[in-house]
């Protein structure tokens, strides 16, 4: 028989009173795999890989404090305390392992969370990131923060940096949506977007790769003019125990713009260490 197949979605409110939204959807008695946002993202942003996933996966999103629909305390955040609330959010769901799949910055809380909690990550799937800023990317992201609360102008500044010249030249369509949707969020998303980019910059985990201990897959497009390719072949050179995996004519938003081929390698590697991650 078809396992039952459930959804959930609610808020956690972690230690310091912050609303942590999450859902929880897929097979019942599926090993979990918890999709950690890039920084512009949603859960609703994993779109393309959810019809892929939740059929064979239980599939936990969660939007970390600051953005869109969770609590977006004063700052300053840390990469630690996003790990901490996503410890919070699996123990709240009584999850003890699973897998982490993790895009930009999300990977990067997800590469951080699988050095301080080695027990809990059966896998990680790192994705389009980086282990550090050097000066040019740290330049590209103080760009972001100009536009303050100008979604217009947000989107027009950090679309070239997203997506490759040949996504911006054949889905054109596609591209626009997003800029709708960002123009629709509240003034608060900005806010929270901001106390992130700080955040952000202050990223260095060079320290902690080597204590990766879990089966690891870097993956990035070859045109990411945002965090290029070299980043991600620092990361697997650095990381016990992984692969890589270059996705060519993909920009940093490789999960969008070649969702398939990102979708197959990716449950391919999850294929190869089933077993490991434990279900709700």
């Amino acid at each position: 028989m078809p396992a039952h197949r459930s959804s959930l979605r609610s808020n956690l409110a972690v230690d310091d009173g912050t609303e942590i939204h999450y859902e929880l959807r897929g097979p019942e008695d599926g090993e979990v795999v918890a999709f950690l946002n890039g920084i512009l993202m949603t859960t609703r942003s994993w779109v393309l890989q959810r019809p892929a996933f939740e059929g064979r996966f239980r599939c936990l999103y969660h939007d970390f404090r600051g953005q869109l629909l969770s609590g977006k305390p004063e700052g300053p955040y840390t990469f630690a305390q996003h790990a901490a609330d996503l410890a919070a959010l699996l123990d709240h769901l009584g999850i003890e392992r699973c897998h982490l799949v993790g895009t930009s910055y999300g990977g990067e809380v997800g590469m951080l969370f699988a050095a301080e909690h080695p027990r809990r990550v059966a896998t990680l799937t790192a994705i389009s990131c980086v282990s550090h800023l050097e000066p040019l990317l740290r330049h590209q992201v103080a760009l972001w923060g100009v536009a303050g609360g100008d979604a217009e102008a947000l989107f027009r500044i950090s679309a070239p940096f997203n997506y490759s010249n040949r996504f911006l030249a054949a889905d054109s369509l596609l591209v626009e949506q997003g800029a709708r949707r960002l123009a629709e969020y509240p003034a608060d998303f900005f806010t929270g977007f901001g106390r992130l980019l700080d955040c952000f910059a202050g990223l260095d985990l060079r320290g902690r790769l080597g204590e990766i201990r879990c089966p690891s897959l870097v993956l990035c497009g070859s045109d990411d003019v945002l965090k290029p390719p070299s980043y991600s072949a620092e990361l697997a050179a650095a990381i016990p125990h992984c692969e890589y995996l270059l996705v060519p004519g993909a920009g940093h938003a490789v999960v969008i713009e070649k969702a398939d081929t990102v979708n197959t390698a990716v449950l391919g590697f999850l294929e190869k260490h089933r077993g490991s991650a434990g279900a709700t």
